[in-house]
């Protein structure tokens, strides 16, 4: 009876362990409710679409972005109930989804203390890729945690796994490419891992019974997005914004020059070439005599990743998608190194203090935005009060740049599906550039503002998109207010 309360009091701390270590990370936030800071200029994108959702506009034909509906659908319920508070909340509860399932794999690698010890180590190496918020990374984690759990109980519990499993594998694949195309490697080296296994192994009916159950879960996720994509007649904008677009930025780096230099700077962002060098030292020893065929699967599912990561422009933030990858990495590390230090009284201490100084970033960055206030967001809530004031309902705003950072705090709706300006963002939608220009020279919104608060407004303008509203401000806008942060034009 003791064994078993304590056994239920240690779950507890660590439950509540895992509660306090989600809210470090996203205390950090842009969107934490108990700071002021000014949003990441992809968050206010995903934001402001979401909100336009929830105002009756329908996504991809009312709203341009390349990434997949569920990035924005996700956000909808919490921006619903709580605005900007609601959506912070959201990505709380798929963080802490995302660290549960973290601590279960590593639980079975290590015990109880070591497998904490693990998430947390974890958590200090997200610390340096999460800024951008209710994004498309954030949002996939979950989806690949929970599925990297799965193939880690197939190989390490040596068990086939259940109708239920490979349902759950299904949804969480179909979930992650409906949020980004290219979340799919961890999905492809596993499942490829498994299929080359059975046949070898002859076990041809589980091959066919891991497809069917598997598409089944896919078709669970993909069926209610293509009904909405359906009946609000979008599929050509879809492909053309998501699939077509997905894929002309997915695929940047068009010399092997530049992919070898983006898988460089990939691999080496906060010790991110730690899961492949792991994952290749467990291929040649015993680890636990776990099933090589993980090492395999872990490896090549790894190795996908940081390659399609590497075709792009190698953005810091992308690179959250492979902190599922480090949990059995550093599970691995802090086995071997309390092992290592088995001499010394306090370890387990030691072992701390190395994962500490190697994650430096993490902690480094948690403690900036815990002591440091900031205030950068304050001047934008009061310009959207300041438009607002000085609106009328009905009236359309537009912002001229590569943000969005105002339309979340005013009631006015967007003068143009191109809430946002970025030529290499719509490069691949032809004639994106003149409908924007025409749209707004013909309906010439209320209000049009440009972002000031952090430097020349030059910078915020995109050549070929807005020299013709240029003129148009000087013959139809006087120039209403600069104090905010933001030029602000109202028309005469």
């Amino acid at each position: 009876m003791k064994e078993l309360i304590s056994n239920n009091k240690t779950k507890i701390l660590i439950h509540l362990g895992l509660v306090l270590i989600t809210f470090s990370l996203v205390y950090t936030s842009s969107l934490n409710p108990f700071t002021s800071r000014i949003m990441n200029v992809d968050t206010s994108v995903y934001v402001s679409i979401t909100q336009g959702i929830l105002r009756g506009q329908i996504l991809y034909r009312d709203l341009v972005d390349n990434k997949g509906p569920l990035n924005y659908f996700l956000s909808v319920p919490g921006f619903y109930l709580g605005g900007i508070i609601g959506i912070w909340l959201t990505e709380f509860i798929f963080i802490f989804i995302s660290f549960l399932f973290m601590y279960k794999t590593a639980l079975m690698f290590v015990n109880e203390i070591n497998a904490f010890l693990t998430m947390f180590f974890t958590s200090l190496a997200m610390h340096p890729f999460y800024f951008v918020n209710a994004g498309a990374e954030v949002y996939s984690l979950p989806f690949l945690v929970i599925s990297l759990y799965i193939f880690s109980r197939h190989y390490i519990m040596n068990r086939n796994a259940s109708l239920l499993e490979l349902l759950t594998l299904g949804i969480c694949f179909s979930s992650s490419i409906l949020i980004r195309l290219n979340m799919f490697p961890l999905w492809a080296g596993f499942c490829l891992t498994i299929i080359i296994e059975s046949a070898i192994k002859k076990k041809f009916l589980n091959i066919v019974k891991y497809i069917i159950t598997f598409s089944f879960g896919v078709s669970i996720v993909i069926f209610p997005v293509y009904l909405y994509l359906k009946l609000n007649n979008i599929l050509p904008e879809f492909y053309l914004y998501v699939i077509s677009g997905g894929v002309s930025r997915g695929f940047q780096a068009s010399l092997l020059r530049d992919f070898a230099n983006f898988f460089y700077i990939v691999i080496n962002r906060s010790f991110s070439f730690l899961p492949l060098g792991i994952g290749i030292i467990w291929f040649f020893i015993r680890y636990k005599n776990i099933n090589t065929w993980y090492f395999l699967g872990f490896i090549l599912s790894y190795l996908l990743s940081v390659i399609f990561l590497s075709f792009s422009s190698g953005f810091s933030y992308y690179n959250l998608i492979l902190i599922p990858f480090f949990v059995p990495t550093l599970a691995f590390l802090t086995d071997s190194l309390l092992s290592l230090f088995s001499n010394i009284k306090y370890k387990r201490l030691a072992v701390i203090f190395l994962f500490c100084v190697l994650f430096s970033e993490g902690i480094v960055r948690l403690s900036y935005y815990v002591f440091f206030n900031f205030d950068s967001g304050i001047q934008i809530r009061n310009a959207g009060r300041f438009i607002d004031e000085n609106t009328e309902p009905g009236d359309k705003i537009i912002n001229l740049g590569g943000n969005a950072y105002i339309y979340p705090f005013t009631a006015r709706e967007y003068a143009s599906k191109y809430i946002f300006q970025d030529s290499s963002a719509f490069a691949h939608i032809p004639g994106a550039r003149d409908e924007f220009v025409s749209t707004i020279i013909s309906t010439k919104p209320k209000i049009i503002s440009i972002f000031t608060a952090q430097g020349d407004v030059n910078t915020q303008l995109t050549v070929g998109w807005h020299e013709d509203i240029l003129d148009l401000l000087a013959t139809d806008y006087k120039l209403v207010s600069e104090n905010y942060g933001f030029k602000i034009f109202l028309r005469l």
